[in-house]
């Protein structure tokens, strides 16, 4: 994953286990019981490594919502919603974008929704629960010197040396790789000869993986917000993040000269940002509503910024860079949070490690990759390497499954959704995974992340119908953005 390549007999070893197919396993089954909220539940038992069936096991959750009426039912669509938990949001109070998807879904199918090894419900017995949680994501964009990068890289050792002592054997088969193995394990175990699946941001990992290891027993495969696990190298992978984070800095003024809300509406927002960055490279600014003598350095300036990038916080973000530009940076404190606040036990961010990052740069490794990122993207985009190396720098790289060109010969015409908007999965590197899917359909839109989950109603069109009979859009559909701020 960094600029230094792999020995030839790790690549040799790595390329040969995420091709080939692991040894079947005892096959499995799912014993559904209702649990509310007109779901079944049931936890999937799985070995806790696919190459030696026969050993340890452990259990993933599995929820499903039946097809209101059997007799319309055309199968079963299994999904994944992304980072972290995503059978509670099934289960447990639905916001409104996920209570309308299931309603359209299960128009016409079955939908199982299953969670990742170790990020189940505690109610099921699935959920690992880590003693501390990693160190902060914004720690390296907020102190950017190698005092900074040692604290991070002490604080994520210790979140991952507790992760593998609450798994126990379980730690050794929190990869993708094992993921995918589980995902036919469900294919197989709901019945059904080919698999439909859907996977939002995260859940876009097993899609890939499962495109590659079991191209031929895939029906169906749409990928909406595209998280890319194709780039060995990690300097290459850090460039499409950057680049799309400086093409967003451009977005967020375009709107601004659009929306006559915005609070710099009738200035260029980009160079606003420049001044308040250069301003604070030179001394601290002043944060007065974030308690007394706090100040800003140019550190918080793009920790909140990484927040407020997001478009359905462009508001805020214009408010916070107006009013640091007359000296007054408070909301940079307390209005851009990253959340989630406080801490947490996911082995959630050990798993991202093992999947994208297992062979972290040193510090001065890395300081190499950042100038190559200044000089592609420097006003804002530059500031992705420190962001993403935060979640990873620490942590050990085993198990690993690290990023490869993706070869799925044998996969399906694939849908694949990509939002202009999107910076949290940056859309280039979403559009590189979709150029190396065999017949892939992709499909541009004018929002950003998970948009066809959050209703953008042209991709939840395009998307069931895909789901539902295998039909693909025309060539070049574009699909407007319904779900940023709006233009007034």
């Amino acid at each position: 994953m960094t600029s230094r390549r792999y020995g030839a007999v790790i690549v040799a070893v790595m390329l040969a286990l995420a091709t080939a197919p692991a040894s079947a396993a005892p096959h499995p089954s799912l014993n559904w019981q209702d649990c509310g909220n007109g779901a079944q539940c049931a936890v999937l038992r799985v070995p806790v490594d696919w190459r030696d069936p026969g050993g340890p096991s452990t259990g993933i959750d599995v929820v499903r919502v039946t097809a209101k009426d059997p007799a319309r039912r055309t199968g079963t669509v299994v999904a994944n919603l992304g980072a972290g938990n995503s059978t509670a949001t099934i289960v447990g109070p639905r916001p409104v974008p996920l209570q309308t998807w299931l309603d359209e879904l299960t128009e016409r199918l079955d939908v199982v929704v299953f969670d990742p090894r170790g990020l189940g419900r505690s109610a099921g017995g699935t959920q690992i629960v880590c003693p501390r949680p990693p160190a902060s994501i914004l720690g390296l964009v907020r102190h950017q010197d190698e005092a900074g990068w040692q604290a991070q890289v002490r604080e994520n050792a210790a979140y991952d040396a507790g992760c593998r002592q609450a798994a126990g054997p379980v730690f050794a088969g929190l990869d993708s790789w094992q993921t995918a193995h589980d995902l036919d394990a469900i294919r197989a175990a709901l019945g059904e000869a080919r698999l439909r699946y859907f996977g939002n941001s995260y859940g876009t990992t097993y899609g890939q993986a499962y495109a590659e290891l079991f191209g031929d027993r895939l029906e169906r495969l749409y990928l909406d917000g595209v998280a890319d696990h194709t780039r060995p190298r990690l300097a290459d992978w850090l460039a499409d993040y950057a680049l799309t984070q400086e093409r967003q800095l451009l977005r967020f003024r375009d709107w601004c000269a659009r929306a006559a809300s915005c609070a710099l509406h009738g200035r260029d927002a980009a160079n606003a940002w420049d001044e308040i960055v250069a301003t604070a490279q030179r001394a601290p600014v002043p944060a007065p509503g974030a308690g007394p003598g706090r100040v800003v350095t140019a550190g918080d300036l793009f920790a909140g910024a990484l927040v407020g990038m997001t478009p359905p916080r462009w508001p805020a973000l214009a408010q916070a860079v107006a009013e640091a530009v007359t000296g007054d940076a408070s909301d940079f404190l307390t209005v851009l949070r990253f959340p989630p606040d406080g801490p947490t036990g996911s082995v959630q961010n050990a798993i991202l490690c093992h999947d994208f990052m297992p062979q972290t740069p040193d510090y001065r490794e890395f300081l190499r990759i950042e100038r190559r990122l200044k000089a592609l993207a420097p006003r804002f985009g530059w500031i992705e390497g420190r962001f993403e190396l935060g979640r990873c720098a620490g942590v050990p790289g085993d198990p690993a499954y690290p990023p490869r060109p993706l070869s799925a010969p044998k996969a399906p015409a694939a849908l694949v959704t990509i939002g202009e908007l999107d910076n949290n999965t940056a859309n280039l590197g979403a559009a590189h995974v979709a150029g190396q899917l065999p017949r892939a359909s992709t499909v541009w839109h004018g929002d950003g992340h998970a948009a066809y989950l959050l209703g953008n109603r042209c991709l939840r069109k395009l998307g069931n119908a895909y789901l539902f009979d295998g039909t693909l859009p025309a060539p070049g559909t574009f699909c407007p953005g319904e779900l940023a701020p709006p233009v007034d």
